[in-house]
């Protein structure tokens, strides 16, 4: 992948992605949280007891749902805007200049210099459009994609930070203090 040189905006762009990480942790936490409302009994978030709340007309039942649903589409919002905040520091020529690129462009980017692997990408591909179709057309979004990624996010969300952390590491950008 092509690099352009990085700009002198360093300083923000760190400052914002370590925002962001401080954030991911107690926003996954209430994630968790939120998927636990829907527990089967066995610690497991239960699709026929979301499918029911999803569908539900009850205004309360609703808000419950919008806490999993918005616990969703921020932490890939993270993820996403982490990547392409990563890009930007790391000089790749596609996060330079005026025009945003896609983020399936944007993480087969990353991807392409190292920082994720291809399923890794896939996922995180697969996060970002169920989180684009949440946002902008919600209705037509089932439940059961919905219980899905909820699910694959839970599960892959600390390996993806890993990759990126290294990844970012490599390229000379150290986001964690050194403990």
């Amino acid at each position: 992948m092509a690099r352009a040189e990085p700009g002198p905006s360093r300083d923000p762009e760190v400052a914002r992605i370590r925002q962001r990480l401080a954030r991911m942790a107690p926003q996954s936490k209430a994630l968790q949280v939120a998927c636990a409302r829907y527990d089967d009994g066995a610690a497991k978030f239960d699709l026929e007891l979301w499918e029911a709340a999803f569908t539900s007309a009850d205004p309360r039942t609703i808000n419950h749902v919008l806490e999993v649903t918005g616990g969703y589409v921020g932490l890939v919002n993270h993820l996403v805007e982490m990547v392409r905040s990563g890009a930007a520091l790391a000089g790749l020529a596609l996060a330079q200049g005026r025009a945003r690129p896609s983020a399936p462009d944007l993480i087969a980017a990353v991807r392409d210099d190292g920082c994720f692997t291809d399923n890794q990408a896939d996922v995180l591909i697969r996060l970002n459009g169920t989180r684009n179709r949440l946002q902008h057309a919600s209705p037509g979004v089932p439940a059961d994609e919905v219980h899905e990624r909820v699910r694959l996010l839970l599960q892959t969300l600390p390996r993806l930070l890993g990759s990126y952390l290294r990844w970012m590491e490599d390229r000379g950008v150290r986001l964690l203090a050194a403990e």
